[in-house]
């Protein structure tokens, strides 16, 4: 097996698919965004994902930040439930690795597969696809009569 092996940008196909969380590290990095060149704290992490065509890995980073409206908040929410994810909760790597949940894959313009979006798993862990809906009766196609009275001569260009 060798050391190094090139492949293709994106190991993920897009779509919606079943994922589980297999671990999370931290990580130091300057970003285009950082202030004079200084690193900053950031959470990498692995899931694998159950895709069409097997299994595939897939890494996504998010900053350490963890109000209502940041990606750490999504991840909570998403691995634990709402009513878990409350101020001053603290959490573990243990309290969520093995949880599962939905990604939201796109590809992004490089070729690359990358999480978009990130949901609760379905009960029970297992994705299905929506059944249809079932169809309707028709109404019964009968005509609305209104009765108007005589027509009016009233003047309208129409």
């Amino acid at each position: 097996m060798p050391l190094i092996t090139v492949k293709s940008g994106s190991s993920v196909p897009a779509g919606t698919w079943l994922a589980e969380l297999v671990g999370i590290a931290p990580k130091r990095m300057v970003t285009q965004y950082s202030k004079n060149g200084e690193e900053q704290d950031f959470l990498e992490w692995t899931w694998l994902v159950h895709g069409k065509d097997g299994d595939g890995e897939i890494n996504s980073l998010t900053t350490t930040a963890t109000g209502p409206k940041s990606r750490i908040f999504e991840y909570l929410v998403a691995l634990l439930g709402a009513a878990k994810v409350q101020v001053d909760a603290g959490f573990e790597e243990s309290d969520l690795v093995g949880k599962q949940v939905m990604v939201q894959i796109v590809i992004t313009d490089d070729g690359f597969s990358k999480i978009d979006k990130i949901m609760g798993a379905p009960s029970g862990g297992k994705a299905t696809a929506a059944a249809p809906a079932a169809p309707q009766p028709a109404a019964a196609e009968q005509p609305a009569v209104v009765d108007a009275g005589p027509a009016k001569d009233d003047d309208l260009p129409f």
